[in-house]
């Protein structure tokens, strides 16, 4: 299972704008936290997305523009779950199978 988890997020990071992984990366993390609050620094986002961090800052200026999220100094706070889950990429909705598959 985790391998197969591993190929499809290369495969997403490869194909999918950086605002559709970062979306996708935020449910996975409030789905294994069980919490809608994220606390994260930018430079670690940057990491764990592969990008540079004023591409995070780019990203995090966005899709709060779209009602999902609220940002600031490094505290996120999921507002609208099904927003963030439209702008998130399709892998998201099959790592959500492979997890019900699992229970």
């Amino acid at each position: 299972m985790l391998l197969s988890q591993a190929r499809g997020t290369a495969a997403c990071n490869a194909l999918h704008s950086i605002e559709a992984r970062f979306c996708r990366w935020l449910l996975q993390y409030a789905n294994r936290a069980a919490s809608a609050t994220v606390t994260l620094r930018q430079e670690l986002l940057a990491e764990i997305l592969g990008v540079r961090r004023t591409s995070v800052t780019e990203v995090a200026s966005k899709v709060p523009s779209a009602g999902a999220i609220t940002y600031s100094r490094g505290v996120i706070r999921i507002l609208d779950r099904a927003a963030l889950m439209r702008m998130s990429t399709e892998y998201y909705d099959t790592l959500l199978e492979q997890s019900a598959m699992q229970a």
